[in-house]
């Protein structure tokens, strides 16, 4: 009886260990094939969809440069423009110009800084003073530096 019982145990013993050790697959060769499948289709399918999304930028480039280029070949009618002959083409693009204008603008805008810079004080807002204060010197270094032009320029 005690024999009969280790063998029984033994027997046990062997089939939990043929177990374990036993590879454990979940699916046969069908199975395989129907997922090789699976890829495959899914592989050409992300494949036709960028060479469409790349076949369409490549018409749309096409469609843009040819409407740029008809676009620049055909003049625009502007009726105040001359038209541009060699001596003008041949004129530098930077040209001296009067700075009484821009003189004028900056002080203007000084003014309005002051008037605004006055009301912020009485007012009592720091934080407005401080920035009224910071935009004046701002416009004051701008003067100083357009009538510096103007200075050097007229010594030329």
């Amino acid at each position: 009886m005690d024999t009969d019982l280790n063998e029984v145990d033994l027997v046990a013993r062997l089939k939990r260990l043929d177990a374990a050790t036993a590879p454990n697959v979940g699916y046969d060769y069908g199975t395989l094939i129907d997922r090789h499948a699976s890829r495959q289709r899914r592989s050409r399918r992300r494949q036709a969809i960028a060479r469409g999304t790349a076949t369409a930028l490549v018409v749309s480039m096409l469609g843009i440069s040819l409407w740029r280029f008809e676009q620049s070949g055909t003049p625009q009618a502007d009726t105040d423009a001359a038209p541009v002959t060699a001596a003008q083409s041949s004129q530098p693009r930077i040209v001296r110009a009067d700075t009484y204008l821009a003189v004028a603008a900056i002080e203007d805008h000084i003014a309005s800084i002051d008037e605004a810079l006055n009301d912020a004080r009485l007012g009592g807002g720091a934080a407005e003073v401080a920035r009224l204060e910071r935009t004046r010197a701002m416009l004051m270094d701008s003067y100083a530096s357009v009538r510096y032009a103007e200075m050097v320029s007229a010594n030329f």
